[in-house]
């Protein structure tokens, strides 16, 4: 499969935001409580403008509460399923396909979680610079055609959607490759690096902006072998740092796990290849474990 069609496939289904002071220099950011990567990425210029991403978010509106997103996922479910039932030849073949389509619907309204201050396995994963404890946040999963969606509540409201594609989507394919296939959906983007949030390590990734809503292109390839999309509400974003009042309780720019298990060259040791998968429960379907990893 074109890597322009799986994205293409994807998606189908103006405002700079946290700009606090393009004046500021790094003493002064600092006394105020940014650190000089921060202030020079604020300083950036913003990323291009795209008419592509109001559409890729497929009727998923930003300030939803937990219900209206999953009432919209049972919606999606029972359209999809209604014309299988309406071809079964028997009954046995309508329940197994009503069964089907309810654990699909259980298996979301049970992957909820709040983010209160328990340990929980994303604390350690490749969402784990994705959310905070402590601040009203919380997390919904649900499983898509080619990868995961992590959808992200604060205070109530959902203002994030994080896709992680299967490691087979584009396996082979370089960063590079994978911005490409996105530039031709969202047009040109801006590469950025720098940290997306107090507390956070440094990172690079591809940016689009609309008038609400950022959108970021992700390399978790060194380690988890994938790649992924995050869209984020721009209100939100700007907000961030009078709704989350509990400061991050994870080390900064550190991965006490991907340390304890690799030979500190970004490369997992033998003995403990998915020793994150497990932990996270997050395998992302390989081609050597597709047979095994079933959801």
């Amino acid at each position: 499969m074109r890597i322009q069609g799986v994205v293409a496939g994807m998606l189908t289904s103006g405002l700079v935001v946290g700009l606090l002071a393009w004046g500021l220099t790094d003493a002064e950011a600092q006394r105020r409580g940014q650190r000089p990567q921060q202030q020079r990425q604020q300083r950036e210029a913003p990323a291009p403008m795209s008419d592509a991403v109001a559409p890729a978010l497929g009727g998923i509106e930003w300030g939803w509460n937990k219900r209206q997103l999953l009432d919209f996922y049972v919606a999606k479910l029972n359209k999809e399923y209604q014309p299988r039932l309406n071809k079964a030849r028997d009954a046995m073949t309508e329940d197994q396909l009503r069964s089907e389509r309810d654990r699909r619907i259980r298996t979301m309204r049970e992957s909820f979680l709040q983010f209160d201050g328990q340990t929980t396995g994303y604390d350690s994963g490749f969402l784990r610079d994705e959310f905070t404890h402590g601040n009203q946040e919380s997390m919904m999963r649900v499983r898509g055609d080619n990868g995961d969606d992590y959808f992200f509540f604060i205070r109530g409201q959902l203002w994030k959607w994080y896709h992680a594609f299967d490691a087979s989507v584009f396996q082979g394919a370089n960063f590079e490759q994978f911005q490409e296939a996105l530039s031709g959906r969202f047009g040109e983007g801006r590469v950025r690096n720098g940290v997306l949030a107090e507390g956070e390590r440094e990172r690079t990734w591809m940016e689009w902006h609309d008038a609400r809503t950022r959108v970021r292109a992700v390399d978790n390839t060194t380690f988890y072998g994938f790649y992924g999309l995050v869209f984020e509400d721009k209100q939100v974003l700007g907000r961030l740092s009078e709704l989350r009042t509990n400061r991050q309780r994870r080390g900064r720019g550190s991965h006490s796990l991907v340390d304890a298990v690799t030979g500190g060259d970004g490369e997992a040791t033998d003995s403990n290849t998915d020793i994150v998968d497990r932990i996270t429960g997050n395998i992302r379907r390989r081609p050597e474990n597709e047979g095994n990893k079933k959801r």
